[in-house]
């Protein structure tokens, strides 16, 4: 049998271990938190590149049918650049929010 200064030091050290794992899990909360604020900012952007893109090439079809003298290749060149980084925008916002 335990004598009651070694339940209280029993008790004392439960305590202690029961706040570390409170604590861990505070900063497991938080960081879940952040990853979904992290994952729905990707998906918005995501979004909102990808509704950027089609109206810009819908501009540049516009562009070509009212002046076919006008040359788009630029254009076109710079608007089919934004495909890697969008896809891989995309690839982390599906990575995240498979977290």
């Amino acid at each position: 049998m335990f004598g009651k200064s070694q339940e209280l030091r029993l008790l004392n050290q439960i305590n202690r271990k029961a706040d570390a794992i409170m604590a861990a899990q505070d900063d497991v909360n938080a960081a879940a938190a952040t990853l979904v604020s992290v994952g729905n900012t990707l998906t918005t952007v995501t979004s909102d590149l990808t509704a950027a893109v089609s109206k810009i090439q819908a501009e540049i079809a516009a562009l070509q049918q009212a002046n076919p003298a006008v040359d788009t290749t630029a254009l076109n060149a710079a608007v089919a650049a934004v495909a890697a980084p969008l896809a891989a925008l995309q690839g982390a916002d599906t990575a995240v929010s498979g977290l």
